[in-house]
């Protein structure tokens, strides 16, 4: 039997339409994405892994929210917003039940800093506690100190907080000082920073050199913040990364997880500020 003109294309797509299902052709038609959110200081790293990922696996898009913090990433994960969570801690024993995981895979110094146009490159705990309680009110140069804060339960603002007795004192008394300067984020943080003359204020060695930020990191009490000496116990203070995950992960998330700890993976952290646990 003879199919007229008609009947053939209609054929011909039946079997063009099993060929793209059995086959996924063309490649967007099978493409993966994965959606990424969580912690600000961990994001301008993730951008750099999320296109060095894509360029070997052009079939998976990697798509990097803007900041919603480590809160926002444990929310938004059980819903389905997003694939993979990035958090500064690991999860709660309540989160856990939901079927949240954590797994760490870099560490970056927290730090203090300032505008590159600054000529300070190093503070001790004394004046850190001292820029706080407004008892030091300039730079060596006459410049306005101008702290820039962030929200008391913030992360950052907790490791501030346990550098010293004194400190955590002083940070009470600036929460309460009138005119002070907060910020919401960790990317409005390094706005202002970078926008702020005479400001100071917490962000992360990863963040500063991910984004290519107008800032530098201060040493505290002559120890310099690099990866080195906070594995060595010199250097105070710790950001730990974290992946979450939920309970059954795709085969695309676990691809790009293995990624981020391949040796490639590795090189780009450790550029950007981080050591790997």
């Amino acid at each position: 039997m003879r199919l007229k003109p008609s009947g053939t294309r209609a054929l011909l797509n039946l079997i063009f339409a099993v060929l793209m299902t059995v086959l996924c052709l063309p490649p967007v038609a099978c493409a993966a994405e994965i959606r990424i959110g969580g912690t600000g200081n961990a994001l301008g790293t993730m951008r750099l892994l999320g296109e060095a990922f894509t360029r070997q696996h052009p079939e998976t898009s990697i798509v990097i929210l803007d900041s919603i913090g480590t809160s926002g990433a444990l929310k938004a994960l059980p819903k389905g917003s997003i694939e993979i969570g990035l958090s500064s801690r690991q999860v709660s024993e309540d989160e856990s039940r939901s079927g949240l995981t954590t797994l760490e895979y870099a560490r970056s110094p927290t730090v203090f800093a300032v505008n590159k146009k600054s000529k300070v490159l190093s503070i001790t705990l004394e004046q850190i506690a001292d820029l706080y309680s407004g008892k030091l009110t300039s730079w060596p140069d006459g410049t306005k100190i101008r702290p820039v804060l962030r929200q008391p339960g913030d992360d950052n603002t907790r490791q501030v907080k346990r550098l010293s007795a004194e400190i955590e004192q002083a940070l009470a008394v600036a929460e309460k000082r009138e005119g002070m300067n907060y910020a919401s984020t960790d990317q409005e943080a390094a706005d202002k920073l970078e926008s702020t003359p005479g400001s100071i204020g917490v962000t992360t060695l990863a963040l500063i050199r991910s984004e290519n930020r107008n800032l530098r990191p201060l040493a505290i009490g002559g120890a310099e913040p690099s990866p080195e000496n906070m594995n060595s116990g010199r250097y105070p203070m710790i950001k730990a990364f974290y992946f979450v995950l939920p309970k059954e992960p795709t085969p695309a998330v676990m691809e790009f997880v293995s990624f981020v700890r391949s040796p490639q993976g590795r090189k780009i952290l450790e550029q950007n500020g981080h050591s790997i646990p």
